[in-house]
């Protein structure tokens, strides 16, 4: 099957917009777009390949994708994941942790081994599990980034109220906005608002644009508004995902839903 051929791309900035007919051709593209980057670093890189992952709804057709994709050599890579929230173990059903092992980890055969991900549910010392987690993105820095943007242009868990774009930390716990909180009750889960946590473990917004490569995945039409900050509202922290046009490498996937008021 050939992979899918965008029906508009343009640039903003250094930063690649490519829109798809549908969320399933989106999904098919961008996975192609991630095996053909492991396998750039594969061939590239000596040792362990670090790659950070993306845990929502939005992400679904990607992975969906990725994990059926053969010619991928998933021992070279080190798996990370975006943020996590306070106070949720890996057996929850909204875990992030669980999610990507649910869609992604089990598939692909990494091993405990082979992951990094953020023991939300340790709550007594929050500021060890982020210098925990900066030493592990130190000792293998991500060369990729898998990314989706929320509804208020968050990247990660960084919400335009905490989001920095000259963080002095990597990791760091912050507090949820209304927005994303109800937007993880529209993604179905939570059964209610007092339900999502209200805060989380998160990736910076420095420690995501460090990776020499970012392919961020946009589908749907909820996420036209964040689409159309990100491409045609300043570059500034109250779009977080605005950075992005800055990025020397970094690539944005929409569909018609999602690139509705940009196209």
């Amino acid at each position: 099957m050939s992979e899918p051929e965008p029906v508009r791309a343009f640039q903003v900035g250094t930063l690649e917009v490519l829109v798809y007919e549908n969320r399933s051709d989106l999904g098919r593209a961008a996975a192609a777009a991630i095996a053909d980057e492991l396998g750039k670093l594969a061939s590239e890189e000596i040792g362990s390949i670090g790659v950070v992952f993306a845990a929502a709804p939005s992400q679904n057709e990607t992975l969906a994708a990725l994990a059926t994709r053969g010619g991928i050599d998933w021992s070279r890579v080190i798996g990370f994941h975006m943020d996590e929230y306070l106070g949720l173990g890996p057996e929850h059903p909204a875990s992030f942790r669980r999610y990507l092992n649910e869609h992604l980890f089990r598939f692909i055969g990494l091993s405990d081994e082979h992951l990094r991900l953020i023991p939300g549910e340790q709550t007594d010392r929050p500021s060890r599990v982020c210098l925990a987690y900066e030493d592990a993105l130190y000792t293998n820095p991500p060369k990729l980034v898998c990314c989706g943007i929320g509804e208020n242009g968050h990247l990660a868990f960084n919400d335009p109220p905490v989001a920095d774009f000259h963080d002095p930390v990597r990791v760091k716990v912050v507090k949820l906005d209304k927005m994303c909180r109800e937007q993880q009750l529209h993604d179905g889960c939570f059964e209610s608002l007092e339900d999502v946590p209200t805060h989380a473990y998160t990736l910076t917004i420095p420690a995501l644009t460090a990776a020499p490569r970012v392919i961020a995945v946009v589908p749907g039409a909820r996420k036209a508004e964040a689409a159309l900050a990100t491409l045609r509202g300043p570059v500034h922290e109250s779009c977080p995902a605005s950075i992005l046009r800055e990025h020397p490498h970094a690539s944005l996937y929409l569909d018609r839903d999602s690139a509705k008021l940009v196209v």
